[in-house]
């Protein structure tokens, strides 16, 4: 008898823990939610993106059998810098992660790299959070690996989601005692919700994507950029509050009238980082 209820009550324990995520996702807080956008991409049109001059497809393995879909521009000059940037939740992250790129670069001789998350622009894997995360600090040891430069030669910016997985690669650096130059955040994301496409999506509690518990491993410098008209976010409370948890460790600008994606291209935004960048590399 008494093991039938010790039985009971680790039945009743184990529905209560499995409806957990359910409660939260009907119950708990509101909180913005986004669905990944990965899609592949074409051999040909892979091909097109490297094919502009200066650039070059570079593939990086970041766990066996796993390798991400990147672009490289290299410098001319073995000391310049290098700006790796992390993309947002994007249908073609190469083709607008380039984009940004040649736009904050123009004539200068910077390093230029951009890599697709997996299950995005014809990467391996599937994109869920754990292995995407797992993923962003091998793509800045992979880069430095693979071009022979330092991670104190490097960059970092991160755009949206993109911001999350700049926050692990420059934290994760700086933990094995090899910082980045710096830490540039573009419409970070703070505290969304990400979930698979599926018939029951409405259904599914998606996944926690929530930056400010992992900025304190991030060093300084860090300049945080926001835009007061972001649509996607509601607003410009998201890097409000990962500007307030890094503290004095970040530079922060709020860009009136600036939306989420525009400001990859606003001309504020990329002269704030170009300055950033120049000011921080030897």
């Amino acid at each position: 008898m008494k093991r039938r209820a010790v039985l009971s009550v680790l039945g009743v324990a184990v529905v209560v823990v499995g409806l957990l995520p359910f409660y939260e996702r009907f119950f708990g807080r509101r909180r913005l939610r986004f669905p990944y956008l990965g899609r592949p991409l074409a051999g040909a049109a892979y091909a097109s993106l490297a094919a502009k001059p200066g650039w070059a497809k570079a593939r990086v393995e970041v766990s066996p059998g796993i390798k991400l879909n990147g672009l490289v521009r290299r410098p001319t000059s073995p000391n310049a810098p290098w700006i790796l940037f992390y993309p947002g939740n994007d249908e073609s992250q190469l083709t607008r992660g380039q984009e940004f790129l040649i736009r904050l670069a123009g004539d200068t001789d910077w390093g230029l790299a951009v890599f697709a998350y997996r299950g995005y622009d014809g990467s391996d894997g599937r994109s869920e959070l754990a292995s995407l995360r797992a993923d962003a600090p091998e793509i800045l040891a992979q880069l430095c690996a693979a071009e022979k430069i330092s991670p104190s030669k490097v960059h970092i910016i991160g755009f949206s989601i993109g911001g999350h997985f700049a926050v692990h690669a420059a934290g994760g650096a700086a933990k094995r005692g090899q910082r980045a130059a710096t830490l540039t955040l573009l419409a970070g994301v703070n505290d969304i919700v990400m979930f698979t496409r599926s018939p029951w999506e409405k259904l599914s509690p998606g996944e926690d994507y929530q930056t400010r518990p992992y900025l304190a491993d991030v060093p300084a410098p860090v300049l945080v950029l926001q835009g007061d008209a972001d649509s996607a976010f509601h607003g410009p409370q998201q890097g409000r509050d990962i500007a307030a948890a890094l503290g004095s460790r970040a530079t922060y600008e709020e860009l009136p009238g600036v939306d989420h994606v525009p400001i990859l291209s606003d001309a504020r935004a990329l002269e704030l980082v170009r300055n950033f960048v120049r000011a921080h590399s030897s």
